[in-house]
């Protein structure tokens, strides 16, 4: 059984939990396709134009010295993604037209 919201407007420990609960089922529950942007669109066109042509990759190299902990990299790459969801969109065509796919998760 729930507590009370108190008089002041604040919500007990138990209407938060059970708060969040819901706004977690609520965005497991959305649409994973959404239509791409203005500029997602000029991006999508040219690379049609283009041919898949990476004008618009930024190549990065890193060194690193010492040892590397592939599992603690691993882990914090994982976290990074699941945060972000730029991170884990990839773009399909819908009649003609680029949509944007959003995986739930991506490992």
């Amino acid at each position: 059984m729930s507590t009370p919201t108190r008089q002041d407007g604040r919500l007990s420990p138990e209407e938060k939990r059970a708060l969040l609960a819901s706004l977690l089922k609520q965005k497991e529950a959305r649409p994973r396709v959404f239509p791409a942007s203005f500029a997602q669109q000029r991006l999508w066109f040219i690379d049609r134009l283009r041919g898949g042509d990476p004008l618009y990759n930024i190549p990065l190299a890193v060194r690193l010295d010492g040892p590397f902990d592939i599992v603690a990299f691993r882990r914090a790459l994982t976290e990074v993604v699941r945060r972000h969801e730029s991170l884990r969109t990839t773009f399909a065509s819908a009649d003609g037209q680029p949509v944007q796919i959003i995986s739930p998760r991506a490992d």
